[in-house]
Formats: C-alpha cells, sequence, structure tokens
C-alpha cells in the first residue's frame, strides 16, 4: 500500500507590497501522506436539530459525501474521529479513550477568572437586559439537544473513536502521532470553524487542516438560503484564513489509490 497522493486547495496570498484583491487566487498544494498521519474529523454530524432544513441537507451531504469518505478511511486503516459534544458523546463507550476528568462538561478551557464578570458572560443580574428576547420553543430546542445522537447510518464503528472536547482530541491524536486533520459534519459556519475540537482551534495548537468541501454546509438565513451563500463563504473562509479543503470525490479517488 502507497502514501496517499492529494491536491488540496487554498487561497495563494502574495506577500508583496502594492498587490491588488485580485492578485490573491486559488492554488494547490500536493500532499504524500501515510495512512497512519491522517484523521477525519466527523463535527456534530447528529441525529436532530431544531432548524429541519439544515438537518435534511445534512443528512443528505452525509449519506452521499461523508460516508463514502469514513468507509475509505476505514479501508485504509486510518482514524475515523466523531468530535459530536459532550452531551452525545457520552452515549457512546468509545468516549471515555483519553478523557479525563471535566471533558464531560465540554469546553477545553473554562473561564477561571472574574473577568467579564459572571453576571456578564451569563446575561444574568444587572446584565439580563441584554439577553437576546426568549423564545417559548427554547426547552423544545434543549430537549433536541440533550438526546439527539450520531446520524445512526455513520454510527462509530469498533475502531473509531469518539471524543468530547478539544483536549481530548489532542490527547488523541497526540498518542497516535496525527498531525493531518481532514474535516466534515456541521454546520460549517459555526460548529466545525468554531468549536474548541474545530478547525480554528486545532489549527492555532498547529495541526493542518483540510476541509472536504461537499462534506459540509452553512446554517444558511433567508437572504442566503438561495444561493447557500453562507456555505460558500465558510469554505472560502476556511481556504483563505485556515487550511484546505478537498472535494470528497478527489479523497476517495487518493484512497482508492493508495490501496490498490
Amino acid at each position: 500500500m502507497g502514501n496517499i497522493e492529494l491536491d488540496i486547495r487554498y487561497y495563494h496570498r502574495p506577500q508583496n507590497v502594492g498587490i491588488s484583491e485580485g492578485d490573491i487566487y486559488h492554488n494547490t498544494l500536493h500532499r504524500s501522506l501515510r495512512a497512519s498521519e491522517i484523521a477525519l474529523v466527523l463535527v456534530d454530524v447528529w441525529s436532530d436539530h431544531h432548524i429541519a432544513t439544515h438537518l435534511q441537507r445534512g443528512r443528505d451531504i452525509t449519506l452521499k459525501h461523508i460516508r463514502p469518505a469514513i468507509e475509505v478511511f476505514r479501508r485504509l486503516g486510518a482514524a475515523v474521529i466523531h468530535a459530536p459534544g459532550p452531551e452525545c458523546a457520552e452515549k457512546y463507550a468509545r468516549w471515555i479513550r483519553y478523557a479525563k476528568e471535566g471533558d464531560a462538561r465540554g469546553v477545553s478551557s473554562p473561564v477561571d477568572d472574574d473577568w467579564p464578570p459572571a453576571e456578564f458572560r451569563n446575561r444574568t443580574a444587572a446584565y439580563k437586559r441584554l439577553a437576546r428576547p426568549s423564545e417559548s420553543g427554547r426547552q423544545a430546542v434543549r430537549d433536541i439537544a440533550k438526546n439527539r445522537r450520531i446520524i445512526e447510518e455513520i454510527a462509530p464503528q469498533d475502531d473509531d473513536e469518539v471524543v468530547a472536547n478539544g483536549n481530548q482530541l489532542h490527547r488523541l491524536l497526540r498518542a497516535r502521532q496525527i498531525p493531518h486533520l481532514f474535516y466534515a459534519g456541521f454546520a460549517a459556519n459555526i460548529c466545525v470553524p468554531f468549536k474548541d475540537y474545530g478547525m480554528r482551534a486545532m489549527k492555532d495548537r498547529g495541526y493542518e487542516i483540510v476541509l472536504i468541501r461537499d462534506g459540509t454546509t452553512a446554517i444558511e438565513t433567508a437572504d442566503t438560503i438561495e444561493r447557500m451563500a453562507l456555505t460558500k463563504n465558510a469554505i472560502r473562509d476556511t481556504e483563505f484564513n485556515i487550511g484546505y479543503t478537498v472535494s470528497s470525490s478527489e479523497l476517495i479517488g487518493a484512497f482508492n489509490r493508495a490501496i490498490q
């Protein structure tokens, strides 16, 4: 079995004085990767969500693009890591691997000082007036978050890993000596880039980040849904500020060539 030979896309930004924005363009870099050095990180691929249209689009993407990617990672013996957040992760026995006390509470770096004040952060007491208006359906949304699982068709298998937060993900990757992370999951403009196990946090830890372009989608709005503008912008932001992207077909093709 050979290395995985793959071209990954990014925005090239020339470091010259006086350039124009028209000089910033798509480019590709070639990577030759060992299976032992890569992981597929699946962010919040949930079975339920209070935004029905996003849930259905995400499920379609999962079955069409993410599941085939998972299958080739497993065939090659590369790491498949489910990162669905603490409430969901603890429903799966595998989550306790690499876990430490406090991981089930979620975020990797809890606030440990008094600024801003706790009341300000929580929008309570004197700062309650700053909170967004409460909506009557909020408890139902909380119930969904409490009860959801990973989409059944891609549920963790024997050799998969499950993590609750970024610290646990980092421990796992350090133990297995994996520096290259391929990301898929939801949403492209919220959890995938901004969770503590998401792309930005792991980039800041020094990992190389590659987003599977058709393995994600954003939560769109009334004025963006027709053009899928937020999804397109999230992909561009990844290529401009975070790392690289690849299509699922390019990735699967590279894996299949390596397996032959």
